[in-house]
This record gives C-alpha cells, structure tokens and sequence, in this order.
C-alpha cells in the first residue's frame, strides 16, 4: 500500500477507530477501577492489541476497496448481465434497483454508440466514395481545359479554370475533413523535397494566380523534411488560395516563399507571406477556429474551414505554426518543421 491508499483507507475507517478508542478508554477506566496493581500491564496490552486490530482492519478495508474497484470498473467498461450480478452480489441486494437502473441505462448508451459509431464510419465511407467520383468529372474538366486551350480566348480559360480550382479545393477540403474525423488516420511519412512540393502546388494554381495578377516570389531551398506530401501538398493549396482570396486589389500583389532554419527554435521552416489585406490583431487568434471568417470585405467568400484544417493536419505532422499580421499591409504564417 502507498502513503496516499493508507490514508484513504485511514480517512473512510474514521467511524470505527474512533469507537474502538472510546471502548479502550472505557476499558482502561474500569481497569483502572478493578486492578490498580496491574494497570500498566493491562494498558499496555490493550493498546498493542487496539494497534494491531486497527491495521489488520485497515488492510482487510484496503483488499475490499480494490476488489470493489475492480468489479465496479469491470461493470462500468462492459454493463452486461453477468458483472451486474457480481456487484450486485458484492455490495448486497440493498442497491439492487439502483444498480439495475444504472446498468439499463449504460446498455442503452452503449447501443446508442455503436449506432453512431457505424454511421460515422459509413458516411466517413460514403464522403470518400463520393470525392474519388467526383474527381473523375474533374479530370475530364482539366483534360478538356487543357487541349482546348487554345480555342478558347484567354479571358474565358482563365474564369475556367479559376472555378475548376475552386470545387477541386473543396472536394479535398471535403475529404481532408472526413479523414480527420476517422479514430484512426494513415500517414505515409517519407522523405519529402519540399521545393518540388511548393512547386507542384504552384503549378496547380498558376492559372488562379494570373488571373488574380498576384506574382509569386519563390526563395525556396530543399530543406530535409520528413513528413506526408500530400498531405503537405493540401496544407500549401489552402494558405496560397487564401493568400490569393485575401490579396489588395489596389496595388500590385505578391507571395513571398521562403525557407530557411530557425536557430531558436531549431527547426527548418517554410514562411509564406503576402502584401495583402492582413487580418484585424483581434482576429487573429482565432483565424484557425472552424467557421471563423473574421471581418474583413472577403467574408462571403470564406468558409472558416481552410486554416481549421491546416491547423489540424499540422497538428497530427507536429507541425508548428506561427502568423503575423498588420491589418491592410499583409499576412505571414511561418511553419516549423521536425527534425527527424
């Protein structure tokens, strides 16, 4: 027994050691009273007996207490018939009913989640199922964007392809969602080139960049990360889609990339930055919030869930992040990556 366990066993036994000790203090007055030769002795000798009684009944009280525990966990982790005939046979038949109510109720709660938990996993399923068939429609819309180019005029390939961005970003921001609702997430930790990522995703939005004239400077070396590229992929696509979406229309936009590796925190980073709108200082705690859309002359055209799930993915690729921002001159949000 630890200190702690002989304490609480000390503190719940209080009502019999305090009438074992006025029984000795009876005993020892009559002692006292009948044979005034031998009183020490006798003293003595109950109080040995008292102490010895006292533990033994502590120790007896601790073996229940666990045994209770014990039973009453098993009760509480799996309510069936079995273990609540157990601990109704332990504590005695005085808490019967209650015990009955409380075991109907936690088989029904029981039920109730596992109906949840099989409907999360089958719309978890459906959500999936239903963006690898969407994406089918989406690669056609890219392959036909792509050889009929040049029937089109530049104008309309560009409003084109800026909407095929657009529902391609939420489908994966679908799909990341549903993921990080799943108990359990699969991620393919490799080495990645984290120049060739940034550059992936650039290419993928050049045609939304041209259309918005916002220029992107890259100052990207490869820094050695380990860490899930799509994933990485995903988290770039939504801060430069947010930096585009937020960008000042009155003067000429940029995207500033940049890595490099930070001395204090030791750690390689990745540090985007734009010159556009910013984001209010009171805003900017809770910019990574879900649904939170802040102030700002774009709210229609936000969702408050891109950064929620950058935050989240980062979260699960110990990820660090760190924003600044002045409101009306740019946004910057840095990410810190593991050494590994």
């Amino acid at each position: 027994m630890k200190p702690r366990d002989w304490l609480n066993v000390l503190n719940e036994s209080r009502p019999w050691i305090l009438l074992l000790c006025i029984s000795d203090i009876f005993f020892i007055f009559l002692a006292w009273l009948a044979y005034p030769e031998t009183f020490g002795l006798l003293v003595g000798i109950m109080v040995i007996f008292s102490v010895i009684s006292v533990v033994i009944g502590m120790l007896f009280v601790w073996k229940n207490k666990q045994k209770q525990r014990k039973i009453f966990y098993d009760f509480l982790q799996e309510p069936s018939p079995e273990h609540e005939c157990r601990l109704i046979e332990f504590i005695g038949d005085l808490h019967k009913e209650e015990v009955n109510y409380l075991a109907n109720k936690l088989r029904i709660q029981n039920d109730q989640l596992d109906d949840a938990k099989l409907q999360s996993i089958n719309y978890e399923e459906f959500i999936e199922s239903w963006v690898h068939e969407i994406k089918t429609p989406i690669s056609l819309a890219t392959f036909v964007l792509e050889n009929r180019k040049e029937e089109m005029s530049k104008l309309v390939y560009q409003r084109l392809e800026h909407a095929r961005i657009n529902i391609s970003d939420d489908v994966e921001q679908i799909l990341f969602y549903a993921r990080l609702q799943a108990s359990h997430v699969d991620y393919r930790l490799e080495r990645v080139s984290l120049d060739l990522c940034c550059e992936d995703v650039r290419l993928e939005l050049q045609a939304l960049f041209e259309e918005k004239e916002v220029i992107v400077i890259s100052q990207i070396e490869d820094v050695p990360i380990v860490s899930d590229e799509k994933t990485l992929q995903f988290i770039f696509t939504q801060i430069l889609v947010n930096a585009v979406k937020y960008s000042n229309e009155e003067i000429e936009s940029f995207i500033w990339l940049k890595t490099g590796f930070d001395s204090v925190e030791n750690r390689y980073y990745l540090r985007i930055s734009d010159n556009g709108i910013g984001v209010l200082n009171s805003d900017l705690p809770f910019i990574f919030d879900k649904g939170f859309t802040g102030d700002n002359s774009n709210r229609s055209q936000s969702t408050g869930i891109g950064l929620y799930l950058v935050k989240k993915l980062c979260d699960e690729l110990q990820i660090e992040i760190e924003v600044e921002s002045e409101y009306g001159k740019g946004f910057a949000i840095q990410l810190l990556f593991p050494i590994i």
